[in-house]
């Protein structure tokens, strides 16, 4: 399964990750699977990614039985995890007997449909440029200048900046900072699905925020968890739930409370609905007056470095992992808390030739359409593989699922897409960036995901600005062992902003959208909503499918 994030991809175990080779391109997303491919090329494809020992039982009609627990421990197993509204639950086994006869004799047992391995997700590493706030004074000066940083290995083109950052331009020498990345170019991909009006700075006066801005709606953010003391999130938080379980999958490097320790939640949820105004950040969101639910399932694990069997080094360089069980739970708890609408900027890809392929679509169909008959917008990520879809035989998971709104990503009109060494951003046509999944059967809309070449750090760029998690409140980089240390933005240290790319930020920009026709139509349907968004898109000439516009799809009567 895949969070939005570099384009490396490996064959997990329920071991630490393995070792990864960073590809050419930046972005974020969770990762399942190993894809090394080109739009012209092939594709050498591994969906294995099962954890041992780790099963699924999804039961009939949807009904886990009482004495299920009993059932599960005369396999030889035990029985870790409990969906009631879904019907599925998670297995563990010691492992004392092989996988084929555990799989066999749960399969044996009345009342279960069929049984899945579970499924190991990731998040990939990821080169990202960084600005601390906390080097601004009040009037925008700068004190203590960052540098860009990079995870893993450098890009293999693309200029690698040295040089100081610009800061955010000073609103009043007199006022707090706030907002100061939305009124540079740095905000464009909220601008461009239609994050403006209002007379807010920054953006055109008047927009979809005249109407609305999201109010009393409220996104689920399926995540890494989410920066809870982050001044764009905090005003918004409603709800921090975690759903790491460590007795199943134990990490040195997290403490799987549902504070965000990889960077990759915080930066998703800023961008669907980071606060705005005073006492909150720099950046803001599409749907700034969304309520955010917090929704842990994805904790940072070591990675293996050769040579160093230094913990501090391998959780610095480690990258986000969870069990796909905890995703399923992570969707129910978004049913049972009320979510207008889910972000899933995750993913799988299924062979549906096998069994287990088969058995994950029709596992993902049963859950994605629980949410559905919840009145929920589901959104997801179409995946960061540069992958045709079009071969029937692989689906993007859960973006192909019943009820999904899967998007892809578009880049920069002010910084046309420009993978050659040393580019600088020029005007150009939106198209459909190198990395991004696409193909017919997905069904997808597009929204930003960025591209290269980057930018300075207030100026045009091609990435995507968004905050970062700075770790627990009070504590310094390190294994969280003590109270006095926590990781927090990816391999940066406890940093608040960082600019990265990929279709994990397409969903949440998307989510955004979906959240403010739900506020500003309260009484629609979910259905009303998508169909409302794949009307109003705009067709793009650079793009396989239209874009999302939140001005048009306001200003497009719907009925039910």
């Amino acid at each position: 399964m895949s969070l939005h994030n570099s384009f490396v991809l490996s064959t997990p175990t329920l071991q630490a990750p393995a070792p990864r080779q960073l590809c050419s391109f930046l972005f974020t997303r969770i990762v399942v699977l190993l894809l090394v491919l080109a739009r012209t090329g092939g594709a050498q494809i591994d969906t294995s990614g099962i954890a041992l020992h780790h099963y699924l039982v999804v039961y009939r009609n949807a009904a886990i039985p009482a004495d299920a627990s009993a059932r599960v421990a005369s396999a030889g197993a035990r029985l870790s995890r409990r969906n009631e509204h879904l019907g599925i639950a998670a297995v563990q086994s010691a492992g004392e007997e092989d996988d084929e006869t555990t799989l066999h004799r749960l399969a044996a047992q009345p009342n279960v449909d069929y049984v899945l391995h579970d499924r190991i997700v990731y998040a990939d590493r990821l080169w990202v440029k960084t600005i601390n706030p906390a080097s601004l004074n009040i009037d925008g000066t700068q004190q203590s200048p960052t540098t860009t940083t990079t995870i893993g290995k450098l890009p293999t083109h693309g200029k690698i900046n040295t040089a100081p950052p610009d800061v955010p331009p000073s609103q009043s020498p007199a006022s707090p900072l706030f907002d100061a990345f939305y009124t540079t170019p740095q905000n464009w991909a909220v601008q461009q699905v239609g994050g403006y009006g209002n007379n807010v700075p920054g953006g055109p006066a008047h927009g979809p925020w005249d109407t609305t801005m999201g109010k009393g709606v409220r996104i689920a953010i399926i995540d890494s968890g989410v920066d809870q003391s982050h001044p764009d999130l905090a005003p918004n938080l409603a709800l921090n739930l975690s759903e790491v379980d460590q007795t199943a999958y134990p990490s040195a490097c997290d403490d799987g409370t549902p504070q965000d320790q990889t960077g990759h939640g915080t930066w998703t949820s800023s961008l669907a609905a980071g606060a705005m105004g005073p006492g909150t950040g720099q950046v803001i969101g599409v749907a700034p007056s969304a309520t955010i639910l917090n929704i842990k399932v994805l904790q940072r694990m070591p990675a293996i470095i050769t040579g160093d069997a230094n913990l501090a080094d391998q959780c610095e360089s480690g990258q986000a992992s969870g069990l796909l069980s905890w995703v399923v739970q992570g969707i129910e708890d978004a049913i049972i808390n009320r979510a207008d609408v889910i972000n899933l900027s995750i993913g799988t890809l299924a062979d549906l030739s096998t069994g287990d392929g088969a058995g994950l679509l029709a596992s993902f169909n049963r859950i994605t359409y629980a949410a559905e008959q919840a009145n929920i917008v589901l959104v997801a990520s179409a995946g960061n593989d540069a992958f045709d879809l079009s071969n029937p035989r692989y689906v993007e998971l859960p973006a192909q699922s019943t009820g999904v709104l899967a998007i892809i990503a578009s880049t920069n009109p002010a910084c046309a897409e420009n993978i050659a060494p040393g580019a600088t951003c020029a005007p150009g046509p939106v198209t459909l960036p190198y990395y991004s999944n696409y193909g017919g059967p997905l069904n997808a809309l597009a929204a930003p995901g960025g591209s290269y070449p980057d930018g300075t750090d207030t100026g045009i760029s091609g990435w995507i600005r968004g905050a970062c998690s700075s770790g627990k409140p009070n504590t310094v980089d390190g294994p969280p062992s003590d109270a006095n240390h926590s990781y927090g933005c990816f391999n940066l240290g406890h940093t608040s902003y960082v600019q990265a790319m990929g279709t994990s930020a397409s969903a949440p920009l998307a989510a955004g959208v979906a959240a403010l026709l739900r506020g500003a139509h309260p009484d629609w349907s979910a259905d009303t909503i998508v169909s409302t968004m794949r009307n109003s898109a705009t067709p793009t000439p650079g793009l396989p499918v239209p874009q999302i516009n939140a001005a048009t799809a306001l200003d497009t009567e719907s009925k039910e």
